[in-house]
């Protein structure tokens, strides 16, 4: 008999329980992790390397900052190849040497040009329509060596 089945007042399917709580918890943590944006890379190096950027800095506990990373993955897709969408965290080393050396601060977007010069700072909140009319009015998409053609 073993110990579970021995003591009085606990079930005997307490251990099948606890395997089926556990696997609910994987399965809860699994829907989180893939309904995650994709694709926002955090690599500021790429920032001035051919193609204009959009950089979040972003506030992992701020729901706002959630929304506005929810606002740019809506509106990515339409800028494939011609914009980097990338973040930093303002509570990391290298995300508070971005906001110094961007006049930039928790939940924004700071976007550059092709070249890597800065264009604007937008705080949050923001719309797709202003967002898109944002990024349409960079001048320099990208560079002539990464497009093949002429600077836009």
């Amino acid at each position: 008999m073993s110990v579970v089945e021995s003591q009085p007042g606990v079930p005997r399917n307490a251990r099948k329980n606890k395997w089926i709580v556990a696997g609910l918890l994987v399965l809860l943590v699994a829907i989180v992790v893939l309904n995650l944006p994709r694709g926002f890379s955090d690599d500021l190096s790429l920032i001035g390397k051919g193609k204009a950027a959009v950089v979040l800095v972003r506030d992992k506990n701020a729901v706002e900052s959630m929304d506005l990373m929810n606002l740019l993955d809506s509106i990515r897709g339409q800028y494939a190849g011609r914009v980097e969408f990338l973040l930093t965290d303002y509570d990391t080393p290298e995300g508070r040497a971005f906001i110094a050396a961007n006049n930039a601060a928790p939940i924004t977007l700071v976007l550059f040009d092709a070249g890597g010069k800065q264009v604007k700072v937008l705080a949050a909140p923001q719309t797709a329509a202003n967002l898109q009319q944002e990024i349409a009015a960079i001048p320099k998409m990208t560079s002539a060596k990464t497009s093949g053609r002429a600077p836009l």
